[in-house]
Parts: C-alpha cells; structure tokens; sequence
C-alpha cells in the first residue's frame, strides 16, 4: 500500500502529532508517522482525504499539500 505525506502548517509539539494521529486513525490510517519539526504527517490506507482534511482545518491547522 503507498504511503499518503500531507505538508502542513501550524504544527508546535508532540501533542499536535498525538492529535492528527488520533483524527487519521479514526479514519482508518495505519503506519501513521507525524513529525511536528517537518510539518508532516504520512500514513497508509484508503482514507476520505476531504473528510480527513476538513478535520485537520477544523484543529488549525493548514493543509499546505498532499503527496500520494
């Protein structure tokens, strides 16, 4: 399965990956890797990308550009 990477903005700490860690689980994502340094979060699975980026904005956070 390919790897998804969504460029972010608004990223701080350690709790700002816990928190897009939980939105992509609750998605279904698996091997889901968030990096608040990069502003990146990658994963794997068939996820609602619009769904999963309309839940991101809604934290305040910015989804700048998605690689898949």
């Amino acid at each position: 399965m390919r790897m998804t990477t969504l460029h972010l903005k608004g990223m701080h700490c350690t709790s700002c990956e816990g928190l897009l860690t939980d939105i992509l689980s609750d998605y279904g994502a698996t091997q889901i890797h968030a990096d608040f340094k990069k502003n990146l979060v990658s994963f794997q699975g068939k996820v609602p990308l619009d769904k999963v980026k309309a839940e991101i904005a809604k934290e305040g956070y910015q989804v700048l550009k998605v690689e898949a």
